[in-house]
């Protein structure tokens, strides 16, 4: 996966829109969020757990009226990382025991998903 160590969680409805596997795109972030910046992608409802991981492109930029956005490239992890898995971590347990919309990593989970999405292709130059 490269040495980047993700940095923010990003939650996505399962029945919400599809990120596009290698395809850059503007999704919401963080006001911090920087080109180089990390993120999992947790899928909420049905079969929930880490399912890829977002390397941000481009640094955040107000939204008209709301939130930020960058553009980053999604890349899927299979087989998901799932919630019961997770929770059953010390270091990602309180992570995602409560998890809404998006949010920043300690930096302890954020080593522990790197270590377990080790296998994951680096991301683009």
């Amino acid at each position: 996966m490269g040495a980047a160590v993700p940095e923010l969680v990003l939650v996505r409805r399962a029945d919400g829109d599809e990120l596009v596997p290698g395809v850059p795109q503007t999704m919401c972030c963080l006001r911090s969020t920087a080109r180089g910046t990390r993120a999992v992608v947790y899928r909420s409802g049905r079969d929930q757990g880490v399912v890829g991981v977002v390397d941000f492109v481009s640094d955040a930029v107000p939204q008209v009226g709301r939130g930020w956005e960058a553009v980053g490239v999604f890349r899927p992890v299979e087989p998901h990382l799932p919630r019961s898995g997770l929770l059953d971590d010390p270091d990602l347990a309180l992570v995602f025991a409560h998890l809404q919309s998006r949010r920043r990593l300690p930096g302890a989970a954020g080593r522990r998903l790197l270590a377990l999405l080790a296998d994951l292709p680096a991301p683009p130059a």
